[in-house]
């Protein structure tokens, strides 16, 4: 944290006291964690979180210049342990510093900043020459005629919720949520 520093100034034999600017050093919530560690937490490398941190700004910046507001990266990271660890809102917030309500804002506005981006990549071929494009590709690919996209399904454990519990179990005996994949010839 700054300190309040005061400086002499001599002006003509005067001696005026002034304060310096107070400045604070930013710092990157992932400094000083190698690549590996980065993508056990969070599920991303360095790079990756400074392109999301870019991606998401303007809608999660703390709209204050407060000296204790959460920046950018940080809400960022808090919400991709959230995701990742499939923990809880509490043991996130304990984790990170945060009350539980704090994170719980965290998670909401970083998801939502994510998901309003989703025109920037998920995008259904609209032309007939992008489908044909798409048709020769899966052709190339599998030998399937007249197919421009595939889908797939996944389970991603999570852990059990505390409503609504047996919603949650799949076929095979473990709490999920069931994710859908949509994709064409180049993924």
């Amino acid at each position: 944290m700054a300190a309040l520093r005061l400086v002499n100034l001599y002006e003509r034999d005067n001696i005026e006291m002034q304060r310096l600017p107070r400045v604070f050093k930013r710092h990157l919530p992932w400094e000083g964690f190698f690549e590996e560690e980065l993508i056990k937490r969070y599920r991303f490398g360095r790079d990756s979180l400074l392109f999301l941190a870019r991606l998401i700004e303007d809608e999660v910046r703390p709209m204050t210049k407060r000296n204790h507001s959460v920046s950018t990266e940080e809400q960022l990271v808090v919400a991709l342990r959230f995701f990742a660890s499939g923990s809880f809102l509490q043991v996130i917030g304990d984790t990170h510093g945060y009350d539980k309500a704090t994170v719980s804002r965290i998670v909401r506005r970083v998801s939502l900043a994510i998901a309003n981006k989703h025109e920037q990549w998920i995008k259904f071929p609209t032309t007939m020459e992008d489908k044909r494009a798409i048709r020769a590709g899966m052709y190339q690919i599998a030998g399937f005629p007249c197919v421009i996209g595939c889908i797939d399904c996944t389970h991603i454990r999570i852990q059990a919720p505390s409503q609504n519990e047996p919603d949650f179990v799949n076929r095979k005996g473990y709490h999920s949520i069931n994710v859908q994949v949509i994709c064409d010839d180049r993924g």
